[in-house]
């Protein structure tokens, strides 16, 4: 029975002086691992294309092909490229160190040969290489699950504008049939209840359009629009959550952006929507959006004297379903500002923060050139 399984690692040792073949054979077979010896570099490059080992030990000066010539053919091979390639060389000889990692060499053991330091750079290597190919598992792994959440991700996509559809066509109805009956009150009510529902709709087309971007399925469209008149249209929407408390609230007139405009209406949202959540306690509440110009470039910002918080603490404060205040006291999903950084970082931007405890945050972003 083949014991190559049982084996600790695959090496092939190419030198063309026996006696040093043999010495790294015995220090190496006695370690567990199955060794492999070849006498040139045509012999090397031969025997790797019919079964690559897991390492090669390459000496350098070796007639006819020298063991930087091997190992850039096999840096050269897509089929050989990955495999680790440790350089052989004698204390009295000249080794060009750089020449040795620009062709592709991760280490090099000299000689004569020290059996703790042989079997250690051995080891680590392969340790690398391990690590490597169970990180490109969980990328295969990863790959497929992202293919079912997409696939999940359109159904559920496909359920909602279902629902939205019947809860629309009632709307129509009640319109329709019974909006003279109304009052104002529930005229109004109804207003509301079209408006959102469309709302929600371009949400599902816009977060939809998100993902399949994320995946490199569609190109997001960039035109530029009147950054001042989308965040109008948002604050006035917010103003239904805002009736509880006055709020000043200050929109820069005639900033335009250059973008999606969708995508970024989702992010400027999610934006004014934590300045709105944030404020609820504060005593004269200000939420602010502007823009500045720093080095040649265009930040905008969404400003608020809310809550604030500790920055120490910031440093997930994009990374999906964290959060930095108590459920019970600012409910909330986790997700929005993770939502906002991918939206940002898909237009080439970058996106920071300024924010005291109790004097509020200060979300600064751009959406690059």
């Amino acid at each position: 029975m083949n014991n190559r399984n049982e084996k600790k690692g695959d090496i092939l040792i190419v030198d063309d002086i026996p006696e040093n073949l043999q010495l790294l054979f015995t220090m190496l077979t006695k370690q567990g691992y199955e060794v492999r010896r070849v006498l040139s570099g045509k012999q090397a490059l031969n025997v790797v294309k019919v079964e690559p080992p897991d390492l090669i030990l390459l000496d350098i000066r070796m007639p006819e092909l020298d063991g930087y010539e091997v190992c850039q053919r096999l840096k050269a091979d897509e089929t050989t490229q990955n495999i680790p390639v440790i350089f052989l060389s004698a204390l009295n000889e000249t080794f060009d160190k750089v020449t040795a990692f620009q062709v592709g060499g991760v280490d090099y053991i000299s000689k004569p040969f020290q059996l703790q330091e042989v079997i250690i750079r051995v080891e680590n290597q392969l340790n690398l290489l391990e690590m490597q190919r169970k990180l490109e598992e969980k990328n295969k792994e990863l790959e497929l699950v992202n293919k079912e959440l997409e696939s999940f991700g359109y159904r559920v996509s496909h359920d909602l504008r279902n629902h939205l559809n019947v809860i629309n066509s009632i709307i129509y109805l009640l319109s329709k049939k019974h909006g003279q009956k109304l009052d104002n009150v529930g005229l109004k009510n109804l207003k509301i209840l079209e408006d959102e529902s469309e709302r929600m709709a371009e949400m599902i087309e816009d977060l939809w359009r998100l993902s399949e971007s994320k995946s490199n399925y569609l190109d997001i469209s960039l035109e530029s629009f009147d950054l001042s008149g989308v965040v109008r249209k948002i604050v006035d929407r917010l103003k239904i959550k805002m009736k509880e408390k006055e709020k000043i609230v200050i929109i820069k007139s005639d900033v335009y952006a250059t973008g999606d405009e969708g995508l970024i209406k989702i992010a400027v949202e999610n934006l004014l929507d934590n300045a709105n959540k944030f404020t609820n306690k504060t005593e004269q509440p200000r939420i602010e959006f502007g823009q500045l110009q720093q080095q040649d470039q265009t930040v905008y910002f969404v400003k608020d004297n809310g809550v604030g918080f500790d920055t120490k603490k910031g440093n997930n404060l994009f990374t999906p379903f964290q959060r930095l205040h108590q459920e019970q006291e600012f409910p909330g999903t986790g997700i929005g500002l993770a939502t906002v950084k991918r939206i940002i970082e898909l237009h080439g931007g970058e996106i920071w923060y300024d924010a005291k405890v109790n004097q509020g945050t200060t979300f600064y972003f751009t959406f690059g050139e």
